[in-house]
């Protein structure tokens, strides 16, 4: 009896050795749903670290378990597409899931494991995932890997960031006033500025446009612009500024001349007169006596200035033959004269 006992515990054994054990196969109390259930396809980039028999959760409740897990190479997968991986899961028969379902791997605590969590729309009922239905890669978010978010953020908080972030801080409150009304005030002004601009955007975008037409014109005179800006055309800008400040120099030491001949402005102001009577003449043309205007400026320089100051003069003594000329005689005779010689008409 005995040697049968052993004999069935060796048969057992070299059965059971010759066969591979997957252990995942073994049903553990809690891990999976009771009832009937139907397969749903689940296509997914990656799937790392997705345990075997891992939990299917729809808002907070698990609504079924992962059975495998099937990796697509590139090679079998539609063109262009990639290769992807396909996890079948059992859903409860009493879920009804829309064909939006979203699905993404998810991670509640840092050492719990991986599970698959749906995510369905409030509406959208209105076409459901049958048996072997599936949920495209589309529709489905691969795992924020909880090692590598922890790494973002050792990077941050020892990079030095948040450093730099005190160090921004601490310059911004030292550019702001102390008071803080006076910063509320400047905070009020730039919030109407922006207003304003917001306002007039018209406005603005004229000015762009005008900008845009001066960079066009400026633009198409490049060559003309290349020749006033060389190295040339500035020298000789220099020179012409370098000349401008001599004249101005020369104008400074006349200065002096221009005082001494102040004594000559009576002169001038009593020649007034005369003056306006032959400029004419020294602006390219004989006086035109037709103009009443003309004749009488030019008989009262006559009448007025030149015959009482040749005759009352000092130094000038004009006789006649004994016939003493009356003005009105004079006038006519001097003009006459000046007509003769071309200086009047």
């Amino acid at each position: 009896m005995k040697k049968r006992l052993v004999a069935t515990v060796l048969a057992t054994g070299i059965a059971l050795g010759g066969c591979a054990f997957d252990p995942s196969s073994v049903p553990v109390p809690g891990t999976s749903v009771s009832g009937a259930t139907y397969r749903v396809r689940i296509e997914f980039a990656n799937v790392l670290n997705l345990p075997a028999k891992a939990k299917v959760i729809a808002n907070g409740a698990q609504i079924g378990t992962v059975d495998k897990v099937t990796v697509v190479p590139a090679a079998d997968a539609p063109t262009g597409r990639g290769g992807f991986v396909v996890v079948d899961a059992d859903i409860a028969k009493s879920v009804q899931l829309p064909t939006t379902t979203i699905a993404e791997l998810r991670q509640n605590t840092v050492l719990g494991d991986i599970h698959i969590a749906l995510t369905t729309p409030s509406n959208g009922f209105g076409a459901l995932l049958g048996p072997d239905g599936t949920i495209p890669i589309e529709r489905t978010k691969p795992p924020v890997q909880l090692e590598d978010t922890m790494a973002a953020m050792a990077f941050f908080v020892q990079g030095g960031a948040i450093g730099q972030l005190q160090d921004i801080i601490t310059r911004f409150n030292s550019v702001l006033p102390r008071d803080p009304r006076e910063t509320a005030r400047i905070s009020k002004v730039m919030g109407g500025d922006a207003a304003d601009l917001a306002a007039n955007l018209d406005q603005v975008d004229s000015l762009l446009y005008g900008l845009l037409t001066n960079s066009e014109v400026l633009h198409d005179i490049r060559p003309e612009l290349d020749n006033i800006l060389s190295a040339e055309s500035v020298a000789q800008v220099n020179a012409a500024t370098n000349s401008f400040a001599g004249v101005a120099n020369i104008f400074g030491v006349l200065g002096p001349v221009g005082r001494s001949m102040t004594w000559l402005a009576p002169l001038m102001q009593a020649d007034d007169a005369m003056l306006q009577a032959f400029v004419p003449m020294l602006t390219g043309g004989p006086l035109d006596l037709r103009s009443p205007s003309n004749l009488a400026m030019l008989v009262a320089l006559l009448r007025d200035k030149i015959i009482p100051f040749v005759e009352r003069g000092p130094k000038l003594n004009i006789r006649t033959d004994g016939t003493a000329v009356s003005e009105p005689e004079q006038v006519d005779r001097i003009i006459q004269t000046l007509r003769m010689i071309g200086a009047v008409r």
